[in-house]
């Protein structure tokens, strides 16, 4: 097979997510630790922490590669490893800050969802790691990815490891059964939706429980809008989330559940997982989704799915297929304490460097990951879906969501639960606005 080389560049972006996002995440419920046998008085322990546990589209990639420098270093290093499933990850880690005793080194988001660690003071400036490591170095790295870790004071508090884009895939068979044309305006989805309504397809996978993957959908079709792109980017700087651009999305929302475009139960049918499951069993023809869920779609699937533009929303004036929603939306975070501390700086700084290894990120990128690392990645090595998303970004002017540039937790978790309330009609789309707004303004 002729071999394609691609160079996978960052997305340039401020991010506050979660990877179920805001994401995305593992479904797994129990912690796991795992450490190295042995019995020197010389050897150091440290705390490796990630939400990549069995059950997350990165266990298989990751966990070999980490047993294996786990035993390059078991005599000099007791590691536990310490995963969590996405949710009891975020309550873990705040827990932890509000007692300041975080784990040694920790996969985790930045944006809103570090402000409390940096301002406890509990985060390494990773410009510290960079300029003792010898294998890496922060021009490795396309550089604006790093704006997701960038805290006030103008320093980067964490490494970026995984950028994303967003994307609307379609079942190309269920549209030729049907006689159907990829819909290019609402007018079109909305005649689109009606013939598979009444075959007893759902037109669009798209649900919210804990706001996903609703929040990412919002802000897709968000960016259509005059000025929606400037007033994302704003919001990480003080910008308002009350705009009439927010209200004419909420509205354009409420229609779709109104004409029928989502599955009846929004809740039961939202999360990653049971929002693409409907694709994948071939009950919906549409869904919004991230390169995080590829490892989930089947290869027979993956044959079938076309990734399409977003249709033209109701009064936009942006052409959505010149636009894809394109982030950094993961990296790992130093324990300043630990960094410092010289019984346990080596095996940090071990760690460090395993993780931001060309060789952990080309494995990654097997599991749907697009590296901030620029590294060379053979194509005909990813999974089919991955090889159109990337042919389809080629062309595209990448732009931010709202979870990547939300100040604060509390507004990120707002926003989620008010998109819930929203898609079961329990609040309008002007109380969804100032749900949110309410908590930016505290």
């Amino acid at each position: 097979m002729k071999k394609r080389m691609a160079r996978l560049m960052a997305m340039s972006m401020a991010m506050a997510l979660a990877v179920s996002a805001a994401g995305c995440g593992s479904s797994q419920t129990s912690e796991s630790e795992e450490s190295s046998s042995g019995g020197s008085g010389d050897k150091v322990s440290v705390v490796l922490a990630t939400n990549w546990g069995e059950g997350d589209a990165k266990y298989d990639y990751f966990y070999p590669l980490f047993e294996k420098f786990q035993e390059e270093n078991k005599d000099t290093m007791y590691i536990t490893l310490q995963t969590y499933s996405t949710e009891d990850y975020k309550t873990k880690i705040k827990t932890q800050t509000a007692s300041g005793d975080l784990p040694d080194v920790f996969t985790y988001w930045g944006g809103g969802m570090m402000t409390d660690m940096v301002d406890a003071g509990l985060l390494l400036n990773v410009d510290d790691y960079f300029a003792e490591s010898e294998s890496v170095k922060r021009e490795d790295f396309e550089e604006s990815s790093f704006d997701y870790y960038i805290a006030g004071d103008g320093n980067a508090y964490g490494v970026p490891i995984e950028s994303t884009r967003g994307v609307l895939i379609a079942n190309k068979n269920l549209f030729e059964q049907y006689g159907l044309e990829y819909p290019t305006t609402y007018d079109e989805l909305v005649s689109v939706a009606e013939v598979f309504k009444e075959n007893g397809i759902i037109p669009m996978s798209i649900g919210s429980n804990g706001g996903v993957p609703s929040e990412f959908f919002f802000s897709e079709l968000y960016n259509q809008y005059e000025g929606g792109e400037d007033e994302i980017a704003a919001l990480a700087s003080g910008g308002n989330f009350d705009t009439d651009n927010a209200v004419k999305v909420a509205e354009v929302l409420t229609d779709m559940i109104d004409q029928g475009m989502f599955p009846a139960d929004t809740m039961a049918n939202g999360g990653w997982t049971n929002s693409l499951q409907l694709y994948t069993d071939q009950k919906a023809a549409m869904t919004y989704t991230y390169p995080w869920n590829y490892e989930f779609i089947p290869d027979e699937i993956q044959e079938c799915t076309d990734i399409i533009p977003m249709p033209q929303m109701p009064g936009a004036t942006v052409d959505p297929s010149t636009i894809m929603a394109g982030f950094t939306v993961y990296g790992f975070m130093i324990n300043k304490a630990s960094f410092e501390d010289e019984a346990k700086h080596d095996a940090v700084m071990k760690i460090c460097d395993f993780l931001a290894s060309d060789e952990l990120t080309q494995s990654l990128t097997e599991s749907g990951m697009i590296p901030c690392k620029n590294v060379e990645m053979n194509m005909d090595n990813q999974k089919l879906i991955m090889q159109k998303t990337m042919d389809y970004a080629q062309d595209k002017n990448l732009v931010q969501v709202h979870y990547t540039t939300m100040p604060s937790a509390d507004a990120i978790t707002m926003m989620d639960s008010s998109l819930d309330e929203l898609f079961i009609k329990a609040i309008t789309p002007e109380e969804f606005v100032q749900k949110v707004q309410d908590v930016l303004d505290k």
